[in-house]
């Protein structure tokens, strides 16, 4: 039988091979049918909430100003986000989700849905008590990994 580090060493390598250049790991098939990234989805998705700017954008996503200059501009090209210069300071553009993305949007959101359900449902294989075990150990991995 395989150790208990064995398994998680092959689950966590499952998990960066499905996600890698995605930052993000979702289930469920995306059926907007349009051909973005999961980067460029989950900027619509977040703009379809509220009015950010680049750099917002690039905390959020916890990625480079630079990866999220690129897929903007790609969207803006696609017509799918506007830029809007901030009335009390011009120095300060805003990005806004057009009519045409807010499907993407939504069906990113559905995706983002559909994972936390996907969680759930594997959670509730577990009684409470090995629950709280699993939360625990998350915890001490999060930590471990922001050493």
């Amino acid at each position: 039988m395989e150790s208990l580090d064995k398994k998680m060493d092959h689950l966590v390598k499952k998990i960066l091979l499905k996600a890698e250049n995605q930052h993000e790991l979702l289930f469920g098939p995306c059926q907007s049918g349009e051909t973005l990234t999961n980067t460029q989805e989950h900027i619509l998705m977040l703009l379809a909430q509220e009015k950010l700017t680049n750099s917002d954008l690039a905390k959020r996503l916890n990625i480079s100003q630079a990866a999220v200059t690129k897929a903007v501009k790609s969207l803006i090209k696609k017509d799918m986000l506007v830029s809007v210069k901030d009335k009390g300071d011009a120095r300060v553009v805003f990005l806004t989700v057009t009519e045409s993305a807010r499907p993407v949007a939504e069906e990113h959101s559905r995706h983002h849905r559909c994972t936390l359900a996907v969680y759930q449902e594997l959670l509730s294989a577990f009684t409470e008590e090995e629950q709280a075990v699993i939360g625990r150990f998350l915890a001490v991995f999060e930590q471990r990994l922001e050493r």
